[in-house]
């Protein structure tokens, strides 16, 4: 297998892979920051945006899309769908990107 750095920036790698004639491309992101900044907000009893909007969750692209791939869906799919959302936030296995841990 090759592999070929095609972006890095600030905790996160895209590179381009190939192997056995098949082609991909691989994002990977250091997600502990945006872990520990929803910790935080929720520490802090800062569950809602500036605007007044509750503050659900701090969610990386990366996870979210990743999330959607093994679900058989797009990220657009997700994002055009509050019940995938929904689906997502509930899940255990992601609470800890939840701001509000409140029903939703």
């Amino acid at each position: 297998m090759s592999a070929r750095i095609l972006t890095a920036e600030r905790g996160r790698v895209t590179r381009f892979l190939e192997a056995d004639g098949r082609y991909g491309i691989e994002t990977t992101a250091d997600v502990e920051p945006v872990l520990e900044h929803a910790k935080a907000l929720h520490n802090e009893g800062r569950q809602h945006a500036p605007n007044g909007d509750q503050h659900l969750a701090s969610i990386p692209i990366v996870v979210l899309n990743a999330w959607a791939q093994r679900r058989g869906v797009t990220f657009a799919d997700v994002m055009n769908d509050v019940r995938l959302l929904e689906e997502f936030l509930r899940d255990p296995a992601h609470s800890d990107f939840r701001v509000f841990k409140g029903e939703l």
